[in-house]
Formats: C-alpha cells, structure tokens, sequence
C-alpha cells in the first residue's frame, strides 16, 4: 500500500484512513504479506499480485471526546476487530513509554503523527504501570498493535492510556470480504474521498458506466458522511438525459447507514446488463450538520493531484425534494476539473447470451432477374443487437458465394442484401453470425430461393 495507493505522498511518508479505504476500496489490495515483504526503503512493488480480500464497507468511528468515551471504539473491536486510529509518538518517546510494562502516555493534544490499530483494552490497567512522573489520573488503557515488528514492545503490542491526549481520532475499521463476492467493480474513483461537494444538506449525484460484458449488477457504494445517514439509490439503463431515462429506472433501495464512512448497498434484484449497454447509478447524499454531503475525487495539491475526470461520467443535481425525469443535471467536470463523484458498481458476470438469426427473403420465388431483397435479424431473445457482424451467403452448383461479409447489425439488428439471377434454378441461403465474447454465434435456418 505504501508504494501503490496512488497519492502525492511518498512511500512512508505519511498516510491516514482515506488513503487507505481508496487503495483497498479499488480492489488493490490487500495483498499477502509474503508476496510484497515490507521494507521501509523500498519504493516500488511487483504488479499485479492477487488481491486476497474485497473490502466492501469500511467504518469510521467518531473521534473520543474525553478519556471515559471508550463505547464506541470498545463496540467496533467486538464486532468487527480491529479498529485504525492516530495517536501521536514524541520524538524522544522512550521518555513516555515505560519499557518494563510496555505503557505508552502522552498527555498533550498535538497533531497526531503515526497510525496503529487498538484491538482490545484493559479497563483495570494500573496508572502506576506509565513512566514515573509522568503518569495518568486514571486506571484504563487500550491495548494496541503497532507496526515495528515483534521485537518491539510486547511482541508487537503495547498498552496506551485512557488518558493520552491523541489516540482514539481519525479511527476507522475496515471489513473484507472474499474475493467471489462479485466478478467486476466500476469505479471513476480511484483516489476515493478527497473532498466534499454541495449546495445544501441533501443532493444528487449520479455516475454513468458502460458495461463491458453480459453482466448482472447486483450491488453499488458510496461514502456517508455523517452518522445515521439516509440514502436513496436509484439504476437507469440506456439513459438519455444525463444519467436519467424518461422511461424510468429499473432498481431502486432506501436506507440509512449508522456510521459514516465507505458502504456497499445491494440490489433487491440483479440488473442485467448487455455488453456495451449504458448504465447509471444515482444516489441522494444527506449530511448533519453540512452543506456538502457529496462525496468526490478531486485534485488536491501535494495530496491528490493524479485525480483524473471526463465529461459524461458524474453527474450533480441540487435537491429540491424530489426530481423529475426531465430536470437538467449537471456534468461534475463543469464545476471542477478532473472531479468524479464517489460511486461504484459491482457486476457478477453472465456469460454469453444465447442469440436467434433468422433470414427472410422479399419474395421466395422470384423470376429470372427480378432483385430479391434479403434481411437478417439478429437478436438476443427479444431485444435487438445492434454492431455486430454478420454474413448472408448463397450456394450455387455447391459453390458458396458471399452476398454481404461481416456487415454491422442496424439499430433494429438488421442487416440487408439485394440479389438478382440469371438462370432458374433453387438457391439456398443462409446468414451466419460469429459470435463475441458476449454473445454466442450463430446461423439462421435455411432459406431456399426458388428462381422461375
């Protein structure tokens, strides 16, 4: 992650719990720890390793406003495990940290300055355990995993007070899932929360993908930015207007998120998708206490500057209660540069679909050199394909002649051809598609042309 999570920041230069839900919100990781081995000089890593977990939902504690709030950090360790946070390590550390007890307190709120994980606590630790002198009011410590080695503290763990005056901020618990959870992520995001975007507590955003493969879309995500936060989300196919189409959308789901942070919302039914068709995901953000409540990927300096946005991707509509179909969105590019909307979708792949060509013929008996119009249609049960190619061919005294090669499909899945003949005789006729990795070949029945 140090080397490859995509920011301006250099490899063990710093980090906090953003960077790390984007690098592992994008499916770049985790990986193993044996495939790219920590080294704190190193500045590259080896691509294309195979990520182990997808990691779906990501947590963000609020801060600790006194040394007794404990509740929610002690929650998320008994529910999820280990909770990230941000405490501060002076420089001369061994002054606060007692190496006989493994005990850590700083008593000064400054900026933090180096990331650990709490996994567990100890309500009756004793305050005479810290550095004499320097030493809290108060029993209590959480017990907590650092990233030094196992030759460090208690083979990689040491206690730190309740009454540290920086641990329990920026915390943040990350959940993973296995990597079978879905075939495909589409993303505009890959820096993830870099700012927030709004005109009010509540808006629109909308992110407007293109399906690669047959694929069903079967779950989306976004970030929440307050607790308690409600959602609507909202799917359209081939949209027209932005990401919205007149005839309406095709999934909708409702709800609220606890906790702020990073959330994948399931479908209530999948969505299918065709190869090529476009698909958009609109969600409604709503914050407490802000009037920016729309997550976004923007460039910021000596932070995010790689952030990269086209037009026709993210889409902001402010909210007036409700929308219709015919509002005007706008495109996120035209407020800022380079800014993409925090949304994702996830597809699990549907294979090739199977596919009828069918032949038909103006007339099936025409007279020495009378034109005969010939159409193919090509569909995919009753929806037509479009772009894609397919022959019409003929046989002659066993000899087959091609009347039109590997010519597109028309919007109705259509393609056409024209014959005359010199002679009465039976021609056979047939049209034959070859097939993607979409879609299955195939070849029409045969069409017998009786020429008088």
């Amino acid at each position: 992650m140090k080397n490859t999570n995509g920011f301006d920041l250099g490899p063990c230069g710093g980090g906090n719990e953003f960077m790390a839900t984007a690098y592992l919100a994008r499916w770049a990781g985790p990986i193993s720890a044996s495939d790219d081995p920590y080294s704190a000089s190193s500045t590259s890593s080896p691509s294309n390793l195979p990520v182990q977990k997808h990691v779906q939902d990501v947590f963000f504690i609020p801060d600790r406003a006194s040394s007794s709030d404990n509740n929610n950090i002690k929650t998320a360790v008994e529910t999820y495990g280990a909770v990230y946070t941000q405490m501060y390590i002076a420089g001369g550390y061994p002054a606060q940290f007692n190496k006989a007890t493994n005990a850590y307190y700083y008593p000064k709120a400054v900026q933090a300055n180096h990331g650990v994980a709490i996994v567990g606590w100890d309500d009756n630790f004793n305050r005479n355990n810290f550095v004499s002198g320097s030493q809290p009011r108060g029993n209590g410590a959480f017990i907590v995993k650092n990233s030094w080695g196992t030759n460090w503290g208690e083979q990689g763990y040491f206690y730190v007070s309740y009454y540290d005056a920086d641990i329990g901020k920026n915390n943040a618990v990350f959940t993973a899932q296995p990597t079978t959870n879905y075939d495909n992520i589409y993303q505009y995001d890959p820096l993830g929360l870099t700012r927030e975007f709004g005109q009010g507590s509540s808006a629109w955003g909308a992110n407007v993908f293109t399906a690669q493969a047959n694929e069903n879309l079967t779950a989306v995500s976004f970030y929440t930015l307050s607790l308690n936060a409600p959602y609507e989300v909202y799917v359209f196919t081939d949209p027209t207007a932005g990401p919205i189409n007149a005839s309406g959308s095709v999934a909708h789901v409702t709800g609220s998120t606890a906790l702020p942070g990073y959330h994948t919302v399931p479908l209530a039914s999948g969505v299918p998708l065709r190869a090529g068709e476009r698909f958009a995901v609109v969600v409604k953000f709503t914050t407490t206490g802000s009037e920016t409540p729309v997550p976004v990927e923007a460039p910021v300096s000596n932070y995010s500057s790689q952030a990269r946005a086209d037009p026709g991707e993210s889409y902001y509509h402010a909210d007036s209660g409700t929308w219709s179909t015919g509002s005007t969105w706008t495109d996120m590019t035209s407020y800022n540069a380079n800014t993409s909307i925090c949304i994702k979708a996830f597809t699990m792949n549907l294979g090739q679909q199977s596919t009828q060509l069918s032949l038909s013929a103006s007339t099936g008996t025409p007279s020495v050199g009378q034109s005969v119009a010939f159409t193919a249609t090509l569909k995919s049960g009753s929806t037509p394909l479009s772009g894609k190619p397919v022959t019409i061919y003929h046989y002659a005294n066993g000899i087959r002649y091609n009347d039109v090669t590997n010519k597109n499909t028309d919007a109705n899945g259509q393609v056409t051809a024209a014959a005359s003949f010199g002679y009465a005789a039976p021609r056979k006729y047939y049209a034959i598609f070859g097939g993607d990795n979409a879609y299955q070949a195939a070849i029409s029945s045969v069409l017998t042309v009786n020429v008088r």
